[in-house]
């Protein structure tokens, strides 16, 4: 069944049923709509201006979509996360590894880490993890010592953790106490001579402060794993917005892996 439609200037109206329906150019459907109106799918037309209610049944199944707006335990959240999953679930993408980061992100006691962490990740193009982690990059010396005091170990394999309340969770105190991390952006700035750079892996509840110095390229955890030692050179290092072999103690930035852009970008 046809339905009745009009593309006028920057806007797409189409009726379904009684009721007037305007999709603007901005809006993340719209290419998807005019398509379908254009293959005469009006199936497809309907499915995307009024779509069905996905519930994804993803760790504790705390994560719901309706239409374009997503709820935690039932109450709705609107950032640039939940914009990213919705966006990747209409674009037919896989969405489990975001899910299962919005988790674990979830599970963070701190209101500005949850808020400010998925924009720092998209900033310095760090991958998510299947399991809803994330990688980062870490300065440390030639032996795997950290560099600030000398006494723990970040050879490949290490867990290496500390009390999450001593580390500093203000963010304008920019150099402080915590498990570091870093983007690339960072890594010129920090460091010795002989220093070597590893991939730590982090869960997003033990991420503590974005610190706002550096254009916000590097932050404080209470726990990270190290998976892994740079060995190439730096714009080799992430190829993909979602890295699938996180949890070998192999781990090898040096591969030449192509990942799909089925995954989009962080």
């Amino acid at each position: 069944m046809a339905y009745p439609f009009i593309v006028q200037g920057n806007n797409i109206v189409v009726v379904i049923g009684n009721t007037s329906h305007t999709i603007s150019k901005t809006h993340i459907t719209y290419q998807k709509v005019l398509d379908a109106i254009k293959a005469a799918d009006w199936d497809a037309v309907k499915d995307l201006i009024e779509p069905k209610k996905v519930v994804l049944n993803y760790g504790q199944g705390n994560i719901s979509i309706q239409g374009e707006t997503l709820f935690w335990k039932g109450a709705e959240l609107h950032n640039s996360l939940t914009r990213r999953i919705i966006q990747m679930l209409q674009d037919g993408f896989p969405v489990e590894p975001m899910v299962n980061f919005m988790e674990n992100l979830m599970q963070n006691p701190s209101k500005r880490a949850v808020t400010e962490l998925y924009g720092f990740l998209e900033k310095n193009q760090l991958p998510i993890t299947p399991d809803g982690c994330f990688l980062a990059y870490k300065k440390v010396r030639k032996d795997f010592k950290d560099i600030h005091s000398g006494t723990m170990d970040n050879s490949v394999g290490q867990v290496v953790e500390m009390e999450r309340n001593q580390v500093d969770d203000d963010k304008d105190r920019t150099c402080s106490s915590g498990l570091h991390f870093c983007g690339m952006s960072y890594l010129p700035h920090f460091g010795c001579g002989d220093s070597r750079t590893v991939i730590v892996k982090v869960n997003p509840k033990d991420v503590v402060s974005i610190p706002s110095d550096y254009n916000n390229a590097k932050g404080r955890a209470c726990r990270y794993e190290v998976i892994g030692e740079l060995g190439v050179e730096p714009e080799e290092a992430f190829t993909a917005p979602v890295q699938e072999n996180a949890n070998s103690q192999s781990y090898d930035m040096g591969g030449s892996q192509s990942w799909p852009d089925s995954t989009s970008h962080i």
